[in-house]
């Protein structure tokens, strides 16, 4: 068995992504997850105004031989 996790910074990027893995022989495992790997708080003076997340998409994969 072969193991691959794929990441991707979009939803659409992952897909394209899996799909052509799927094409090879791989089979995905169970869900998408969705990671914050960076966060940024915005002030306006002493005000939070808001949170910029930036986001990673990752799909595990396996190919059985």
């Amino acid at each position: 068995m072969e193991y691959k996790v794929i990441v991707s910074s979009s939803p659409q990027g992952l897909t394209e992504k899996v799909n052509e893995h799927v094409v090879d022989g791989y089979t995905p495992t169970g869900g998408v997850i969705v990671n914050i790997i960076q966060s940024q708080n915005r002030f306006r003076g002493s005000q939070h105004v808001d949170t910029i997340n930036k986001l990673e998409y990752v799909q595990s994969i396996v190919k059985n031989e």
